[in-house]
């Protein structure tokens, strides 16, 4: 199942722009709306509830979306749906519609308060449009309104953004990469582990994040001034974006190395961008779109329907494996990912390392399940067991769990229902939902500087973050104290297991 999601989000109004921002932000709409057809892709377009009022956007969207267009609700915060329901807009800007969380997303808002809001949202746009939408994504949304939502409307999909951190003022950071899960009712950001409390609608990743280079902040780029090109992703604003070349590798790297039975992109660009600057690399992006083969290119809702057809409710183990690398720099990454945990594994010239590994627990809370974010700022992340993004600086890479340091090229293949198997030489690392077994002859453990508490407990590793415990067994291998905080994994016969646990 190789499937991808052309979807634009509308916002009507953007008073950061020193133009009229309304005219600007109705011609890209028409734009993107126009390349769609001119193309005949399926397609999203997901409106905020100032476009929804919209008579420019009704009219538009009446004469010229086909039956290949989906329309559905892009859930941004703004002044008129606060007004809808005699909430204030706490915007300190005075603007209609804010980027930041506290007002401008529904954690900056009661429990009750928020479903206010969406019963509002989705009220209007049946009233609009006839019907309520299938396909609802934000930036952000709580686990109270994904759970509300889920249970009081018949939703297909949810999408949240990429991982990032402190970009647009969110982090979210040890999520599931990329592809889509079945998210936790207490944390929007974690898969479920059970059915109680599982919601049974896929959350989406959005914009096609580079799985080189989004981690750690282009830390492996060679040269520092592509710190100027903005976001590693498939959106057509950015370098990656609209270079060619680079768009192509996204889709090698997508849909034709191993994914272990699901991968997916998101393309397409909201309208605050502006048409002027990201329309040509949209165009292209088209163009190298139309010659994918066995890719489908559908509506947001029909991917989340199928996805959940072919997993049923369980969120299915994928992975996203670049082999090589669309800059010059020698390295390569794998991700894997599962209901349990995600585990990035990533080579850069001959050093092999497992650089973010985290536990995902549906039982710990996000941070605004109950209370209001009162903050311009919000974090959404799950339990690290290694994460040197936020462990290390911006140029420290000698932290991570070690593999080896004279590795060569590395292989990934599917070797079971669920299972990566990543090998170099005579060194390999398994992934299975459960657990990873490594074959080498020694793993330091370097966690730099962690915002976790880790102590050695025999032959396990313990932590406690935001008051939650869990450990990471290491069975058939003796841990040892090294220099500087390093735990030293010496394996029995080559071959050991790390196993997250959770308390």
């Amino acid at each position: 199942m190789k499937c991808i999601n052309i979807m634009n989000f509308v916002r009507y109004i953007d008073e950061r722009m020193d133009c009229d921002s309304v005219q600007y932000q109705f011609e890209s709409t028409e734009m993107e709306l126009d390349l769609c057809n001119e193309y005949g892709f399926e397609n999203t377009f997901l409106l905020q509830y100032d476009a929804v009022i919209s008579e420019r956007y009704q009219k538009l969207f009446a004469e010229k979306a086909t039956d290949k267009t989906e329309l559905g609700l892009w859930y941004e915060i703004v002044k008129p749906l606060c007004d809808a329901v005699g909430l204030p807009y706490r915007s300190e800007l005075g603007y209609q519609w804010d980027w930041h969380i506290n007002p401008g997303f529904s954690m900056a808002y009661t429990p009750r308060e928020r479903e206010r809001l969406i019963d509002e949202a989705m009220r209007k746009f049946k009233e609009v449009f006839g019907y309520y939408p299938k396909t609802v994504a934000s930036w952000l949304m709580d686990s109270h309104t994904i759970a509300y939502l889920a249970d009081h409307y018949e939703i297909s999909a949810f999408a949240n953004c990429r991982d990032q951190v402190n970009t647009d003022a969110y982090t979210l950071i040890g999520g599931y990469f990329n592809q889509a899960y079945f998210p936790a009712r207490k944390n929007m950001f974690s898969p479920a582990q059970t059915d109680a409390e599982r919601v049974s609608v896929p959350m989406f990743r959005l914009l096609g994040p580079c799985p080189v280079h989004n981690y750690e902040n282009k830390k492996y780029m060679q040269s520092f001034e592509r710190n100027k090109w903005g976001p590693c992703t498939l959106e057509p604003i950015w370098h990656t974006g609209k270079d060619r070349d680079a768009v192509r590798w996204f889709f090698r790297t997508y849909f034709e190395n191993e994914d272990l039975g699901f991968s997916y992109a998101q393309l397409g660009q909201e309208n605050s961008f502006g048409w002027k600057k990201f329309m040509p690399g949209l165009r292209m992006q088209f163009e190298e779109l139309a010659k994918l083969k066995d890719v489908r290119i559908e509506k947001m809702s029909v991917t989340g329907e199928a996805f959940k057809k072919k997993f049923g409710n369980r969120t299915p183990a994928t992975s996203v494996v670049a082999l090589d690398n669309w800059d010059t720099e020698d390295v390569q990454s794998a991700y894997y990912d599962c209901e349990n945990y995600m585990a990035n594994i990533f080579r850069h010239e001959d050093r092999v390392s497992i650089r973010a590994f985290f536990l995902f627990d549906e039982r710990v809370e996000e941070r605004y399940l109950h209370d209001v974010c009162t903050t311009f700022d919000a974090v959404y992340d799950n339990l690290p067991l290694m994460n040197t993004q936020n462990w290390t600086d911006k140029t420290d890479r000698s932290c991570g769990i070690i593999l080896d340091t004279d590795a060569e090229l590395f292989m990934a293949e599917k070797t079971g229902e669920g299972v990566l198997s990543v090998s170099w030489k005579d060194h390999s690392v398994i992934f299975d939902e459960e657990k990873v077994t490594v074959k080498a002859e020694k793993l330091h453990f370097r966690p730099g500087k962690p915002n976790a508490d880790i102590r050695r407990e025999d032959n396990m590793l313990r932590y406690e973050y935001r008051g939650a415990k869990y450990a990471l067994s290491v069975e058939n291998a003796e841990i040892t104290d090294g220099d500087a905080g390093e735990y030293i994994i010496c394996p029995t016969g080559g071959v050991c297991i790390l196993r997250p646990v959770r308390f």
